[in-house]
């Protein structure tokens, strides 16, 4: 493709199964205000036609083309496929059921421009059914290093959501995209910040991301074997950057809140047989130790708090404060509690 037809942005969507959505989506993003933009559907091994419309949707209209994987790969096979064929000079990677404000792309390509910076971020919310809550974007008076993003991602005040968050291409080819079934947003976002020179936020919420019943985050599927690869792609993220980064405190907190809580809760709540769940959780509590808990508490993070240390001295105490906050924490999905 010639620098002249070369689009300003590429929309890549990973599609599996979304026959239902993907038309409507797809309308959708077409009907965002940046004129020089492309959108990438990668076709994930889906069974039910997704395929075969993503291919049809590219014969009608010239800004989309469709492309096919062999097989289901998951969500970072199919990233990793979408940058590969994408022309764009910056990347939003964004999901099919999703829903966005018209100005998004526009908007993020913008700050991009204005601030010379490699990454923006944006406000977004969580949309299940009638509730909403927001994400904000940090709140930075100009562009930070990524360092000093990366460690705002460790500590919370960045999301490891990839959706609201616009990269520059450059940034994103030849990072490892971590084959994990859940949480390989989080994998991509640490590598990126990592990698970044500058980075910006606004405080516009142009993004919602909509939690539907049995969707992959809500689901019990077996998160640990996951949980374990993201953790070791943002602690290479992490001392690339500086060898003294996965001792810190920042890095303890979010192996803590990120990692543990997050394997011990699918230990007890996953599809395991009992001594494979016994196993799984004699390995978490012994990672559990009083340095990170020390970590959540200096946040100021007492849910947490609360959480690690029952978790790391009593079982049966954590699953009764589990069961206490399961509806609160339903009606308050985060992608990486």
């Amino acid at each position: 493709m010639s620098g002249e037809e070369r689009p300003l942005a590429s929309i890549i969507v990973p599609a599996y199964n979304a026959v239902e959505m993907l038309e409507n989506a797809v309308v959708e993003l077409l009907g965002q205000t940046l004129a020089l933009k492309e959108i990438v559907i990668i076709d994930d091994g889906s069974t039910d036609g997704t395929g075969e419309l993503a291919e049809h949707l590219a014969e009608m209209h010239p800004g989309v083309r469709a492309f096919r994987m062999p097989v289901n790969s998951g969500p970072a096979g199919a990233r990793e496929r979408g940058v590969r064929e994408s022309w764009g000079r910056y990347l939003w990677f964004v999901d099919v059921d999703d829903a966005r404000a018209d100005n998004a792309l526009e908007k993020l390509v913008a700050a991009a421009q204005a601030t010379d910076a490699d990454a923006v971020i944006c406000s977004a919310e969580y949309l299940y059914g009638e509730r909403r809550r927001a994400i904000r974007a940090p709140e930075l008076d100009r562009p930070v290093s990524g360092r000093t993003a990366f460690r705002l991602l460790l500590n919370g005040s960045v999301t490891g959501h990839l959706w609201n968050k616009l990269f520059r291409r450059e940034l994103v080819v030849g990072i490892e995209f971590t084959p994990a079934r859940v949480h390989s947003d989080l994998a991509m976002v640490a590598q990126l910040l990592a990698r970044a020179r500058r980075v910006a936020s606004i405080p516009d919420t142009l993004y919602s991301y909509v939690l539907r019943p049995g969707s992959i985050i809500r689901s019990g599927s077996r998160r640990a074997e996951s949980l374990e690869r993201v953790e070791q792609a943002v602690a290479s993220a992490g001392y690339r950057l500086d060898t003294r980064i996965p001792d810190s405190a920042d890095f303890r907190y979010f192996q803590v809140r990120y990692i543990l809580l997050s394997g011990i809760k699918d230990a007890l709540t996953g599809p395991y047989q009992t001594k494979e769940r016994k196993d799984l959780l004699a390995r978490l509590r012994s990672r559990l130790r009083w340095k990170g808990i020390a970590a959540v508490a200096l946040r100021l993070d007492w849910k947490r708090f609360a959480l690690a240390v029952t978790a790391k001295t009593s079982i049966a105490v954590h699953r009764r404060v589990l069961q206490r906050t399961a509806e609160r924490l339903t009606a308050r999905t985060d992608l990486l509690q």
